[in-house]
């Protein structure tokens, strides 16, 4: 999976988004969720972490028949370097019918370290768009939410942003809470 899943997101040590709110349990994973069609590279075109970035992909790999991927981060962040994160997520409840993209992952960084967390998959179309998200408790009833926003190629088209800005105000969020990434030649280009 070189996608959002990972979510989407496989966490950096950078800043996400703090709300004065716990985590929400009202942010629907996408049901009737094809591990099958959500296999190969995904392009991470905005994320909500506090950095820049350039040329970050996703690539998910399936198990088998298993609802089990490796997973792979890689690109370039600003304050950090070249990137890359490995891993392995798993749906959560492989026995939901119908399945519902909530994953559990173990990423190690390539600055050290391993992190455990879980995310979900708000929505996809398997080859458009994928919108990925996680979130945190903090301290004193406040969380942190992290989000993707994964495309199949370095640019969405409009109808498929329509489509993600409707997705991310359905969770209370929209795209100027995300940074941009470039994939342009000239930038990845490393």
């Amino acid at each position: 999976m070189k996608a959002f899943v990972v979510i989407a997101i496989l966490a950096l040590s950078a800043s996400a988004l703090e709300f004065d709110r716990p985590c929400r349990d009202t942010v629907e994973a996408k049901e009737n969720f094809s591990p099958a069609f959500y296999t190969g590279t995904w392009f991470e075109l905005y994320n909500s972490l506090d950095q820049g970035g350039l040329c970050i992909e996703h690539h998910y790999t399936r198990r088998g028949i298993q609802q089990v991927f490796d997973v792979e981060r890689v690109g370039f962040v600003t304050d950090i370097g070249f990137l890359r994160e490995t891993g392995i997520a798993s749906v959560a409840f492989p026995e939901e019918t119908p399945m519902r993209a909530i994953f559990n992952a173990t990423v190690t960084r390539i600055t050290g370290g391993t992190i455990n967390y879980t995310y979900r998959i708000v929505a996809t179309d398997y080859t458009n768009y994928a919108v990925i998200w996680s979130c945190t408790d903090l301290p004193d009833n406040r969380s942190q939410e992290e989000g993707a926003i994964l495309g199949r190629s370095i640019q969405l088209n409009e109808a498929s942003y329509t489509k993600v800005d409707a997705i991310l105000e359905s969770v209370d969020l929209n795209r100027e809470d995300f940074r941009f990434i470039s994939h342009q030649p000239e930038d990845c280009d490393f």
